[in-house]
């Protein structure tokens, strides 16, 4: 039986230990982005003493897991873009830059090797050692694989007995079909937040955290400068950070094309110096109809921009102190994009009449089997101009 055991301990190791324990795996780590699926070996992946349905991938004797499906069951926040993602746990992070195969820790750049396969981005699994202090432990002859977070209790023998049934069922026999059970359903939908950072975002990722909802901010770069440590924040749990300019003035930011790919190029530098990353999500000052025509599009977008309208307007900017109006706005525009077949993307404002709206909101669509996800840059963008670029 071929073994590899790097069970962690859950304890916290030095710095100078981490740093030197994910250089060694890096730098032997560097292979083209994408290779053939005759090169690789598909192992089950474990978390502590629980098989999940998560698949890993052996190549070249190191094993691969696919980044947003672990993270998820590690706990770990994806952030960023696809050329530049941030994976955070509770007291370190990682960027990894997969077109360039390079992971930064810290202030130290180090090569990585990533790949996809069948659309998923796949990250070593010594990665997380390295970085988060899991355990990684494999076994070549069942091919299991197991990441341990320092909470298991079955030894990763005693692991691999109990979970060979599941790696060998029996062949099954013949049943009477049951009845089918009808599943649970659930609905995305974004929710997204123009004009900040404010002194009041705090208190509005206080209460997303407390619904366990995401949502997509487009800020303004003068409000990222005055509100940094808010800005690294929202990035760091996982919400998605988008643009909306500088000034927020029509006359200055329609003056021309180039000046409007002048505000968003500039907003993206305050992001990056707040937050270390970037982003290619944009919201023009009061929607892109009727002032951002075809050629500020081609102008901007070829720059690489997304961007993104909204199909229900809270019209929280005009309402601001009449909450149950918002409030039966919003529910009522929901309803009626959901019945036309369409995700919900609801426009709100960064204010402190949002603080007053937002928990009815949360509390009613999670009833109704609503999930709150933030945008991603590699969805198709919904605007006014049916602009899929």
């Amino acid at each position: 039986m071929k073994k590899l055991n790097l069970q962690g301990k859950g304890k916290q190791i030095g710095k100078k230990s981490a740093a030197f324990a994910l250089t060694v795996v890096l730098l032997s780590a560097i292979l083209p982005q994408t290779i053939h699926a005759s090169g690789v070996r598909e192992f089950s992946l474990g978390y502590n003493d629980e098989l999940t349905t998560i698949k890993a991938q052996m190549s070249d004797g190191a094993l691969y897991v696919p980044l947003r499906e672990v993270s998820k069951q590690l706990h770990l926040q994806v952030s960023g873009t696809k050329d530049k993602v941030v994976l955070t746990g509770s007291k370190h992070n990682v960027v990894i830059i997969p077109s360039k195969q390079t992971a930064l820790s810290g202030k130290k750049s180090m090569p990585i090797k990533t790949y996809i396969s069948a659309g998923r981005l796949m990250i070593p699994a010594s990665l997380l050692k390295g970085t988060f202090n899991f355990g990684v432990a494999y076994d070549g002859n069942v091919s299991l694989a197991r990441i341990t977070s320092g909470k298991q209790k079955l030894s990763f023998s005693n692991f691999v007995q109990q979970s060979k049934p599941a790696l060998n069922p029996a062949p099954s026999q013949p049943v009477t079909p049951a009845k089918p059970q009808n599943p649970v359903h659930t609905k995305p939908i974004y929710l997204t937040f123009d004009d900040g950072p404010t002194a009041h975002t705090k208190e509005l990722l206080d209460i997303l955290d407390q619904y366990n909802a995401k949502a997509t901010f487009f800020m303004l770069g003068p409000n990222i400068n005055s509100y940094p440590k808010v800005v690294e924040r929202l990035v760091k749990s996982g919400n998605t950070a988008g643009l909306h300019g500088i000034t927020h003035v029509k006359s200055k930011f329609y003056a021309s094309p180039a000046s409007a790919l002048a505000e968003m190029n500039q907003d993206n530098e305050d992001l990056y110096r707040a937050s270390g990353v970037k982003t290619t999500l944009i919201r023009t000052p009061y929607g892109s109809k009727p002032y951002f025509k075809d050629n500020y599009r081609n102008q901007v977008l070829a720059d690489g921009f997304h961007l993104w309208d909204w199909n229900v307007d809270s019209e929280d900017w005009k309402y601001k102190k009449d909450h149950e109006k918002v409030i039966q706005s919003v529910l009522q525009q929901i309803a009626t994009v959901e019945k036309q077949g369409h995700v919900p993307v609801v426009l709100m404002h960064d204010q402190p009449a949002t603080l007053h709206v937002l928990p009815e909101v949360l509390k009613t669509l999670s009833k109704e089997g609503f999930t709150f996800e933030a945008i991603d840059p590699s969805m198709k963008p919904v605007n006014f101009w049916h602009d899929e670029r």
